[in-house]
């Protein structure tokens, strides 16, 4: 597969979306003063899917359940990637973030929010998990018991950096959060990321992921247009 021309065709449809969404936003006295970073992210030799076999409440759980370590498909396209633009801070944020217990699993497996947001976690498994997060040094953030379903609870996302959240009770269960003062998004299921209203100039984009690993870039955004940058993971 011509992986340059799949991109370069993703990018060119939603380079046109990037320009009517900045049509009501990013201005500075009736001048666009902010752009568009639009990508993809990839990955050769993508893995196979792959799943885990429970050994507790499969009642609950399942007999198996997807390896989300890494998500890929067919043509490598990677998701649960971050990319954040460093020094850029949010504009108005990313939606309030939330984490759910189902079917043993944290959903979403990866996701990007705000420093001091309110994370606000709930389950919908009958059976006793807890929310265990650390953050980047290792220590334990906050350690939530849920022993029922619908039960909700909500901790501050006090420091900046990449947090990793288990069950004690199944070991198998992992989830991340990347808190940041630095704007940024998730690559979806194809790949592609879009992050909007970015300051119009040089800035270091940089990407992470809980298995794989690539190099920072440095791009140039244009006000009003959409700049687009490609990754691949190793």
């Amino acid at each position: 597969m011509d992986t340059r021309r799949t991109v370069g065709t993703w990018l060119t449809a939603t380079a046109a979306a990037g320009v009517v969404a900045f049509a009501v936003t990013g201005l500075e006295g009736g001048v666009q003063t902010t752009g568009t970073i639009a990508g993809v992210v990839t990955m050769d030799n993508p893995p196979a899917p792959d799943t885990l076999a429970p050994n507790i409440d499969q009642a609950v759980c399942g007999d198996t359940l997807p390896n989300e370590e890494i998500v890929a498909d067919a043509d490598g396209h990677v998701a649960n990637a971050v990319i954040r633009v460093t020094g850029v801070p949010w504009s108005e944020g990313p939606a309030a973030p939330t984490l759910n217990n189902i079917d043993c699993r944290f959903v979403p497996h990866v996701q990007i929010a705000k420093t001091r947001e309110q994370l606000d976690i709930t389950s919908e498994d009958d059976t006793l998990h807890s929310t265990h997060a650390y953050d980047d040094r290792n220590r334990t953030d906050f350690n939530i018991a849920m022993p029922f379903s619908g039960l909700n609870v909500t901790r501050p996302l006090r420091r900046p950096g990449v947090m990793r959240v288990e069950c004690d009770s199944h070991k198998w269960m992992r989830g991340w959060i990347v808190v940041s003062n630095d704007i940024g998004a998730v690559s979806e299921g194809d790949g592609t990321f879009t992050i909007e209203d970015v300051p119009a100039g040089t800035h270091e984009v940089t990407i992470w992921h809980e298995t794989l690993g690539s190099q920072p870039q440095t791009i140039t955004v244009t006000a009003g247009e959409t700049t687009t940058v490609a990754f691949t993971l190793q």
